[in-house]
């Protein structure tokens, strides 16, 4: 029978048992070993429900942009601290908002060429934009260029338009 390291070492400690002494030992550290893992694993779990590790979190927000530079703009807004909303929807639902900053009331429009560079919708942004200022709004619209190339002028302005 082949001794491990640590009965080894009682056995060299206690003197050489017989055999029977030998499994009771062999048991008792088994067992002991077995309890102390079943009470390690109660007490981690305890402290499981007391701290919970986070849950992977998906930001939503974040999904529902529609245009790379909605999300570029997102991010940035959310990395200055601000709590955003995409794709807000102002009661009574007649418009969306690209990214809204509810508590402030402010309206962001991220404008790329494709979606307003014809007379129509450059007529529909200016109704809407009317209807959202008549609900209290304060609109900000912005070119896809423009936070391209200068996100900091951008979130600065709509740091004015917080503070103002």
């Amino acid at each position: 029978m082949k001794l491990s390291a640590w009965l080894r070492f009682i056995l060299f400690v206690t003197g050489e048992p017989n055999t029977g002494d030998v499994v009771m030992v062999d048991y008792i550290v088994f067992f002991g070993l077995l309890g102390l893992s079943i009470v390690l694993f109660i007490l981690h779990q305890i402290r499981l429900k007391k701290n919970p590790l986070p849950a992977p979190h998906l930001d939503y927000e974040y999904v529902k942009c529609e245009s790379p530079i909605e999300r570029r703009l997102y991010e940035a807004l959310k990395i200055s601290g601000y709590y955003v909303k995409t794709q807000y929807v102002v009661p009574p639902a007649r418009y969306r908002i690209d990214i809204a900053l509810p508590q402030y009331k402010i309206a962001i429009e991220c404008d790329g060429k494709a979606y307003h560079s014809t007379l129509e919708q450059k007529a529909r942004d200016r109704q809407k934009d009317a209807y959202l200022r008549s609900k209290g709004w304060k609109v900000l619209r912005f070119s896809g260029s423009m936070i391209n190339g200068s996100l900091a002028d951008v979130i600065k302005r709509i740091e004015e338009e917080i503070n103002a």
